[in-house]
């Protein structure tokens, strides 16, 4: 639930444009870790990249191009990302781990491939574009408040080749509903259209206990959002360090993320992550 908004809002804040780690710390719980603090050696990054795993046969290549928000969102995290990207990325994650699908890296590999392609310098940290494969689909989600207790998250999936709507759906979820349930939804109604499409393969989900509705703490969302602000521009050990302590068996999302990071981190492709 959001009813810890403010204390969130404390204690995740900039200061001389500089992210206090320490005030997320504080704020979570959990110590998230310092830039001061050892990094992590190669072999535990090994042991981080729990290797994504193999589509399976017919699997559709999807990709995930973009999240509008409709109407009041309650977004009690400052200083991470914006509630758009945010849910946008909590889906990706749980597109990720799954084996029904195939899921295609689109933005961050379209904005450094332009950027190659315009000669401009390779940020510090930032991996090599490398080769993508084609998306087949392209989903985007729009969220919208129904009445007081309940909004919607409107899921269209768009065939690449020819640009034509293959299908939409419409998930409720609570009004004010965390962004992981909202990121769930975005999920929900991406395999449902597939599976209505004839192109989800069967698959038996190792951790199918974790419903779409199971609410995660607002202090552990904001670590996973706060790892993702530092993904963004490439600073692995606080990535690692935030998606680690966000981690936990009802946030696998979480886990996907640190998994990603450590391939990155090790040497991957963002076409390949």
């Amino acid at each position: 639930m959001l009813s810890s908004q403010p204390a969130i809002r404390a204690c995740l804040c900039w200061a001389s444009g500089v992210v206090l780690t320490v005030a997320l710390s504080a704020c979570a719980g959990t110590p998230v870790g310092s830039s001061g603090a050892a990094p992590a050696t190669e072999a535990e990054w090994r042991g981080l990249r729990t290797p994504r795993p193999d589509p399976l046969p017919g699997a559709a290549r999807v990709t995930i191009t973009s999240v509008e928000m409709l109407g009041a969102y309650p977004w009690a995290y400052e200083g991470t990302v914006g509630a758009d990207l945010g849910i946008a990325e909590l889906a990706v994650a749980g597109l990720l781990r799954r084996r029904d699908v195939h899921f295609v890296e689109r933005r961050r590999f379209a904005a450094a491939a332009l950027a190659e392609r315009n000669g401009l310098p390779r940020p510090a940290g930032r991996p090599v574009v490398g080769v993508s494969v084609g998306a087949e689909f392209s989903a985007m989600a729009v969220y919208a408040p129904l009445t007081d207790e309940l909004a919607s998250v409107e899921v269209r999936v768009t065939a690449m080749e020819t640009g034509i709507v293959a299908g939409a759906s419409r998930v409720t979820v609570p009004a004010g509903a965390d962004p992981v349930v909202v990121g769930r939804a975005l999920v929900s109604g991406v395999l449902q259209i597939l599976d209505d499409l004839g192109r989800l393969p069967e698959w038996d989900d190792p951790i199918a206990n974790v419903a779409r509705d199971d609410r995660v703490a607002p202090d552990v969302i904001a670590r996973f959002l706060y790892g993702l602000s530092l993904e963004e521009v490439w600073r692995w050990e606080d990535a690692r360090r935030a998606y680690e302590s966000a981690a936990q068996s009802d946030f696998p999302e979480a886990s996907a993320a640190l998994a990603r990071t450590a391939r990155l981190r090790l040497g991957g492709t963002l076409a390949e992550s």
